[in-house]
């Protein structure tokens, strides 16, 4: 594995009533460690630094005799201030939340903990968050809308957050609704669960914030999406046996552990192989039943149903147990949505279209969950998907990698933990299959 240390390009905090500020650069305090994080179940970046500092830092605003004092009472450190910091990397474009003039492109401290503190120094470990993060609460959303799920939500980010970085996915279906006085992305969650795009498929979306920018994008389009353009090798040595002399061992796995590898009973309360939708109509005081099931070409046996690997198989036993009638293995209920704007019976977004399949959509997802480490890489970013290939255990190493464990994967969560003499990333990878070969829909 490539040993790299990370380089602070800048890094300053600024009081939380913006009229002062410290700088790494001018020893004012000293870095000992930094985490930074994505997560495709996160609407906003958070993280995590350590930093130490001695006393006569500088001159306290708030002290009544004007003395010089450390950073955490002199500055002071607390909650609202801005961290401007660019952090270089050896293989990636690095992080860079230092902007003057954009208030997205910076980085707010959310918690302070003094966990380290003597009469001439203190350690303090800073929690940070994005600006989407704290102004998620201080929002309700109160307005009407309608179209496209995906335009709505766009609307909400754009104008009611003010954040002008957005990538849609857009959706097929459409929903008539009002804000109803939820926090944004409370709101938010709700609607994606219930979006559909153009395969019809596929239901389910997810909703986070990479540096990139805030993404409403489906599973669909995380799994159908290119993986990136270099492979990373893991063999469970220091040396891979498929190193390359001019990659510097960039792309070599350090560590790789398994959370998550597939489990019968929770994948059959999930309902991914059998799952019956009881949906109540109002307007004519109705019952519908139906039920999907694998063996009608239904839920992950849908022929327009993606993959990141090979075919979802179906274990013997619940294929004979679907044969004797057990149809469906979870129940989901829901009330259609009719007259809520007009007098007509037509439902607003029916639950029947998305409710049994994003379901099954989301658990199997999740099947599988693996944590690998590798050089720090500050261009991948969460919902990436990435091709690991995991050497086989035998004689016959030069036929490829192990075809089982080895394929695309989605990046579900990563962390940059950057120390100045070694930087690491740490990506938590999820895949709904098994294989080499991905299956994707049109």
């Amino acid at each position: 594995m490539s040993i790299q240390g990370s380089t602070y390009e800048q890094f300053i905090i600024k009081s939380a009533d913006g009229f002062t500020e410290v700088d790494a650069a001018s020893g004012q305090f000293r870095i000992i460690n930094f985490h930074y994080y994505e997560n495709i179940l996160s609407p906003y970046i958070s993280g995590v630094f350590t930093i130490t500092s001695t006393g006569n830092v500088l001159e306290s605003t708030t002290d009544t005799q004007n003395r010089s004092g450390s950073l955490y009472s002199a500055l002071p450190l607390e909650i609202g201030c801005e961290i401007f910091i660019k952090i270089k990397d050896v293989i990636g474009k690095g992080l860079n939340f230092s902007s003057k003039k954009d208030e997205y492109q910076r980085l707010y401290v959310n918690e302070v903990q003094v966990i380290d503190k003597s009469s001439t120094s203190e350690t303090l470990q800073i929690r940070f968050i994005s600006k989407i993060g704290w102004l998620n609460n201080t929002k309700r959303i109160t307005k009407h809308y309608s179209g496209s799920i995906s335009s709505s939500v766009e609307k909400i980010i754009k104008n009611e957050l003010k954040f002008s970085k957005v990538n849609v996915t857009p959706t097929s279906n459409t929903y008539s609704f009002a804000g109803m006085s939820k926090r944004p992305f409370d709101l938010i969650a709700m609607l994606a669960k219930q979006s559909m795009p153009a395969n019809q498929a596929n239901p389910g979306y997810f909703a986070f914030e990479t540096k990139s920018g805030f993404k409403f994008v489906s599973i669909d389009s995380l799994i159908n999406s290119n993986p990136y353009f270099e492979s990373y090798y893991y063999d469970g040595s220091n040396q891979s046996s498929y190193y390359k002399e001019d990659d510097g061992m960039d792309y070599k796995v350090q560590s790789l552990n398994t959370l998550k590898d597939q489990n019968l009973t929770n994948q059959i309360r999930s309902g991914v192989y059998g799952i019956k939708t009881i949906i109540f109509n109002p307007a004519t005081y109705t019952f519908t039943e139906i039920d999907n099931t694998v063996d009608n070409n239904q839920l992950i046996k849908n022929p327009r149903f993606s993959k990141l690997g090979g075919d979802i198989g179906i274990p013997k036993i619940i294929d004979n147990d679907l044969r004797f009638g057990n149809k469906h293995h979870r129940i989901e209920t829901a009330i259609v949505n009719i007259g809520a704007e007009t007098s007509s019976n037509n439902p607003n977004n029916n639950p029947l279209k998305y409710i049994a399949e994003a379901s099954a959509r989301y658990n199997v997802l999740f099947s599988q969950k693996h944590v690998i480490t590798i050089p720090c890489n500050t261009n991948l970013e969460a919902g990436d998907t990435i091709n690991l290939l995991v050497e086989y255990i035998g004689d016959n190493k030069t036929q490829g990698p192990d075809q089982k464990q080895s394929g695309k994967y989605i990046i579900q969560s990563l962390c940059h933990y950057f120390e100045p003499e070694k930087s690491v990333t740490s990506l938590t990878l999820i895949r709904d299959s098994y294989g080499l070969h991905s299956s994707k829909s049109n």
